[in-house]
């Protein structure tokens, strides 16, 4: 899977860091529970984030920060994005099941 940003095109396989690369990204681990949420979780941070740019690793998240968004802010909202990845992925046939059963007629 590939997304676009100002770094060109890029990668969210196994890259380790980004084109153009600078001193102020940072990296943030991801525990091993949440790792088949993070792909689905970069991209709608990249949405919500487009000066930003994240990449993932093998099991951390590289961020270059954007202008008016602190690291520490970055940092929340990436484990926030892959968290609500998860609880919409877990809960997803249970809604499903409920809305079949509401719309049944």
């Amino acid at each position: 899977m590939k997304i676009e940003c100002a770094h060109g095109i890029i990668g969210l396989g196994d890259m380790a860091r980004m084109p153009n690369a600078t001193e102020d990204d940072f990296t943030v681990e991801i525990a091993p529970q949440f790792q088949t949420h993070v792909e689905a979780a970069l991209l709608r941070l990249q949405a919500v984030f487009p000066t930003c740019h994240f990449v993932r690793s093998s099991s951390n998240i590289v961020v270059s920060p954007c202008t008016g968004t602190s690291k520490d802010q970055l940092r929340r909202f990436v484990f926030h994005a892959i968290y609500r990845e998860k609880i919409y992925a877990e809960t997803l046939t249970m809604r499903q099941a409920l809305v079949s059963a509401v719309t049944k007629q």
